[in-house]
């Protein structure tokens, strides 16, 4: 059965304008920039094709070449995509190897059909490697949709290998792209409508990512990235009862950070939030894996700690502690600043029965005790 390559390139061309133009939507409801790059490719390829249809009016070797550096150009920008969406960066190298390849592509006219094939498929192989490889190497584990990027794009690599190796088995000539058979069109539908899905799956892993970002929104607190308060206080709920049923102790270390309402006074609240963030870097560091901060408000700090008895909570309270008074914040108008900070540290020993609300207001009263008594300290709750 023969098929007849026109109409399939006339079905690309809707298939490409349709998924630019949901594409656009996509783009405008999430302000992607990886999205909008994307979709300039769609329209590189959709021109592409369009210049293939318009070999009726422009000259043969026009429509060739310039349709050819329109898919280079199509097969770039998806990569640069790619790139911007794993590393939030472009790589300027894929524009040179653009370029390279626009020239090879015009060096490559003059020859036989069959050669001529061979170069278009191979620059077509060597410009879509790299995004492969990073989705391969960075993306892997991240949004699962970049893997249906990842396979579509090595299935549309295929497809250019095997339009090379038909060529030379069946050589056509002079104008393969309107005779119609078998081998020719199924090597065109693979490579360019995989090429169209991996379309797709791109809007998939954009639209992944923003749901990620949505959940860790409603848990986590924008600024420092750390967890929220009503995250913290189930987190801890979850944590009492576990240590209820294993009798391991439980740990919660109240923080606050002395006079910061005076940071934010003379050197204003930007300058508040970059020392917010510093301490949430600085404090996370001296944590284990199990171990999570949290922002409870303000300047209000709080460290859940599972498995960890009084005298371990005071230990990584007093590193936290240390670590706050060494932290120094540059490149400010008026100067370095340091911080310091208080700490009320509560423990519920193991097998004891306590509500977050109970552990939170023992570790909350030592640590006002704390602050009253000259701050830059901290303070041990009794045992229950």
């Amino acid at each position: 059965m023969l098929i007849h390559i026109p109409t399939i390139v006339v079905t690309l061309i809707l298939g490409y304008a349709m998924l630019a133009l949901q594409m656009s939507v996509a783009r405008k409801s999430q302000d992607s920039a990886p999205l909008r790059m994307w979709n300039w490719g769609n329209w590189a390829m959709l021109a592409a094709f369009l210049v293939f249809i318009g070999r009726l009016v422009v000259p043969f070797w026009l429509s060739i070449t310039v349709g050819h550096m329109l898919i280079f150009l199509g097969l770039a920008l998806y990569n640069q995509a790619i790139f911007l969406f794993l590393h939030n960066a472009t790589e300027r190298g894929m524009w040179i190897a653009l370029g390279a390849c626009c020239v090879a592509t015009a060096a490559a006219y003059p020859l036989d059909f069959s050669l001529r094939v061979s170069v278009y498929s191979a620059l077509g192989v060597a410009i879509l490697a790299p995004g492969v490889w990073q989705i391969v190497r960075h993306g892997w584990s991240r949004e699962r949709s970049l893997r249906m990027v990842a396979s579509a794009l090595v299935l549309c690599a295929a497809g250019f290998l095997m339009r090379a190796a038909d060529a030379w088995v069946y050589p056509l000539a002079p104008d393969p792209l309107w005779q119609p058979g078998v081998g020719p069109a199924a090597t065109f539908l693979l490579a360019f409508l995989s090429m169209l899905g991996s379309g797709f799956g791109f809007i998939l892993a954009a639209l992944e990512r923003s749901a990620s970002h949505m959940e860790n929104l409603a848990t986590h607190d924008g600024l420092t990235d750390c967890l929220n308060r009503s995250a913290a206080v189930a987190l801890l709920g979850n944590t009492l009862q576990r240590a209820q049923r294993t009798g391991e102790s439980t740990s919660l270390v109240m923080l606050d950070l002395d006079h910061f309402k005076a940071v934010n006074d003379k050197y204003g609240h930007r300058t508040g939030d970059e020392v917010l963030r510093k301490f949430a870097q600085t404090a996370r560091l001296r944590l284990r894996a199990s171990d999570v901060l949290a922002r409870m408000g303000g300047e209000e700090f709080a460290l859940i700690l599972p498995a960890t008895d009084a005298v371990g909570a005071v230990h990584v309270a007093e590193s936290v502690r240390a670590a706050t008074e060494a932290l120094v914040i540059h490149d400010l108008k008026e100067g370095a600043l340091s911080v310091t900070l208080s700490a009320g540290v509560a423990c519920a020993v193991g097998g004891s029965v306590i509500t977050p609300d109970q552990l939170y207001h023992r570790a909350d009263t030592v640590l006002y005790a704390a602050k009253a008594a000259g701050r830059n300290r901290i303070e041990l709750a009794a045992d229950l």
